[in-house]
């Protein structure tokens, strides 16, 4: 995510450590502790590490991300590493991306797809 046109920016060399919830698009390249709650996208690039639970409409890892997520989407990019448990409609990992946690995803199954209704 390119950081012209997002609302907050966490730069190489910057430590950050508190909560931040609202709307907007935020970018760390830095490190950020703490908590996030967002409307908006959540991107941890390369040199970025970001220990905190997030909740987020977008969440795309390419540096560290330690904590759990609750997303509408969740990319783990190449390099990108997600430490915690994850909840989201859609999880993408990318060749060279590590998840290490559960994995729950919200769908709604087709008919007939659900095994839970024939136990």
């Amino acid at each position: 995510m390119s950081i012209d046109n997002v609302t907050g920016y966490v730069g190489p060399g910057l430590v950050v450590r508190g909560q931040v919830s609202g709307e907007g698009d935020l970018v760390v390249d830095g490190v950020f502790e703490g908590s996030l709650s967002l409307r908006g996208r959540v991107a941890v690039g390369p040199p970025g590490r970001l220990r905190a639970p997030v909740e987020a409409h977008l969440v795309s890892v390419e540096g560290r991300l330690e904590g759990h997520v609750t997303a509408g989407e969740i990319v783990v990019r190449e390099g990108g590493r997600l430490h915690g448990d994850v909840r989201a409609p859609s999880v993408g990992i990318e060749d060279g991306g590590v998840l290490l946690g559960s994995v729950t995803m919200d769908v709604e199954l087709p008919p007939g797809l659900d095994d839970s209704e024939e136990r």
